[in-house]
Parts: structure tokens; C-alpha cells; sequence
């Protein structure tokens, strides 16, 4: 046994740098265009390491060799809903490729694709969303940092928005006249407004102006991002957010490992208590198809308020 065919791994490692150099400048965001590269740079290291009868006579990647690939990471212990993301991005690539003719068939063919599985959501609750929204300043906050958090939790809570596009909102975003917040280049490279309502809108102000404040930062300006680092400039990365939101939430109501997408559905709870349009829910929350917004009403919001009638009529 030897290494496989280097004419497969070449070939492949050839198609996917130009498949990344057209996503480069095909509008898409730098999220999508990283998760790409990472996707496509760890099979490709994978196909280069791996093991095959090179007397077989393999010249193009076959759907055996994605099975094998997904096999792989099973055994590494990566979750099914990874390996199904993976997939879904290399399906994509080979879908580019085989238009391009570059590969003649798609190898990730529709029976490598693994089923879903439903994400359990740990939401906060009414009481705690009060709570996180009163503006009370959690327990240890640091007095530099605790508006800026506010804001993001807030924004969060109030907005709807994913952590990618809160991590590339400008200054120059917020229209406090019409109450909405501009996102530009969401996922799949699409752009909407969000919800921008006065509580937001207050928390935000403040924020700024702490900043303004600031002489590092006095120079704000519509390009600057709305969150930023210790330095002032650089816009906070997701890992910062991660650590922000669960800290934040942790410190004010003791609910453990909250994270900004939970926050996201605890918007879409908000919104559905408010008797929202489920149309305007799926616009705020940037869902492609109604259907994911009918999830989540169905797996988290709907769940829960079945649980809590049941429980009132036993109190009765």
C-alpha cells in the first residue's frame, strides 16, 4: 500500500485553489470564503496522506474515497451534524467543479450524506431575558468593558442577529431614524435590516459615547466597527463574543453556558410572544427558507410553551 495517486491529489489541490480564488471574489462573505478554505484545505491534507492500491487505476476522486474521508472523521470523534457540514461544502466544490469540467461526476452523491440531528437549544427564560434586558450590571464586570457588553447582549437579544454579522456592523450601520440596523453581507453573502429598537438604541449610544471618550478612540467615524478590542480599532472576533455572552449571562442570572446563538432564539421567542408574522420573523432572522423558521418554532418556542400550559393547568 501506498500513497494515492499524487495525480489525484494534485489535481484536486489545483481545482480547490481555484475554486477559493473565484469564492474570493464572487460576493460571498469571509465567513462563508474561510469556512471553505479550512473544508477544503483538511480534505485536501487528508487525500495527500492517505493510503491506496495506486494499481487500481484511480485518476479522479471517487464517492469511495469521500466514505472513507467521512469514515475518518467519525472515528476522530467529530459530531454527525460536522461531518454533515463538511460534506455539504465539498458537494458544493465538486459541484463548481464538474461545471467547470474539471472533475466529470460529482464523488459526494447523495447516500454519503448523513442525516441531520436536532440541536437541543438551551434558551434563557422570560424571567431571565427581564433580567438580562433590565440593564442591571452583572456581579465582577469590569467598568470598561460593562456597556460595551450590555450592548452586545442586548443587540443580541433585541436584533436577532448571528455573531458573524455582529462581529462586521459599522458605526455607520445603525439608522437610528428608521430603527433598523444594516446587515451587510449576512450569510450566503445576503444583506437585510434588523430590529433596532430604543432599548438597543440607548445601550448603543451609551457605549459610544464611552468610547468617544476615550482618547485612543475619540475619532469614530460611519467606517469604524461597533464593537471593538482592546485596541480600539479591530472589530471583536466570535471567540471574544462567545466568551463575552456566556460570561455576561453567567455573572447576572447563574444560567451556565448560554452562547449568542442561543440569545438569537431567545429574539425569535420574543418576537413570537409579541404575535409577530412568522414572514417578518424569517426576514429579521435572515432565514433563507420558511421552514428553518418554522423549526425553530416548532423545536424550541412551540415546545416550551406546551410544557408551560400544561404546568398551569395543573396548578389550576
Amino acid at each position: 500500500m501506498n500513497t494515492i495517486n499524487s495525480f489525484v491529489s494534485e489535481h484536486y489541490e489545483q481545482a480547490s485553489t481555484a475554486f477559493l480564488a473565484d469564492l474570493k471574489v464572487s460576493s460571498k462573505s469571509a465567513a462563508t470564503y474561510k469556512q471553505y478554505h479550512q473544508v477544503l484545505n483538511e480534505f485536501g491534507t487528508w487525500l495527500s496522506t492517505h493510503t491506496e492500491d495506486t494499481d487500481n487505476g484511480i485518476t479522479e476522486i471517487t464517492p469511495l474515497l469521500i466514505s472513507k474521508f467521512k469514515q475518518s472523521m467519525f472515528a476522530r470523534g467529530v459530531k454527525n451534524n460536522t461531518v454533515l457540514h463538511y460534506l455539504t461544502m465539498l458537494r458544493a466544490f465538486f459541484k463548481w467543479a464538474t461545471e467547470n469540467r474539471i472533475y466529470t461526476e460529482q464523488p459526494v452523491t447523495q447516500s454519503l450524506m448523513p442525516n441531520a440531528e436536532q440541536i437541543q437549544h438551551d434558551i434563557p427564560s422570560p424571567d431571565e431575558i427581564n433580567l438580562l434586558l433590565s440593564g442591571k450590571q452583572p456581579r465582577y464586570a469590569w467598568h470598561s468593558t460593562m456597556r460595551r457588553n450590555r450592548a452586545i447582549i442586548t443587540l443580541f437579544l433585541l436584533s436577532g442577529v448571528r455573531v458573524s454579522e455582529l462581529c462586521n456592523i459599522h458605526v455607520g450601520d445603525l439608522d437610528f431614524h428608521k430603527n433598523i440596523i444594516y446587515i451587510d453581507h449576512g450569510k450566503g453573502a445576503k444583506s437585510r435590516y434588523v430590529p433596532f429598537p430604543a432599548l438597543a438604541q440607548r445601550h448603543i449610544t451609551e457605549h459610544l459615547n464611552e468610547r468617544k471618550r476615550n482618547a485612543a478612540t475619540s475619532s469614530l467615524s460611519p467606517s469604524s466597527f461597533l464593537f471593538v478590542g482592546d485596541d480600539g480599532i479591530k472589530s471583536l472576533t466570535r471567540q471574544g463574543i462567545n466568551k463575552i455572552v456566556s460570561g455576561y449571562v453567567e455573572r447576572l442570572t447563574g444560567h451556565k453556558g448560554i452562547s449568542p446563538h442561543d440569545l438569537r432564539h431567545a429574539a425569535a421567542s420574543l418576537w413570537s410572544d409579541s404575535g409577530a408574522p412568522m414572514r417578518q420573523v424569517q426576514q429579521a432572522l435572515g432565514h433563507a427558507s420558511i421552514q428553518t423558521t418554522e423549526r425553530v418554532y416548532v423545536q424550541i418556542l412551540n415546545k416550551s410553551k406546551a410544557a408551560e400550559q400544561i404546568s398551569k393547568i395543573f396548578q389550576n
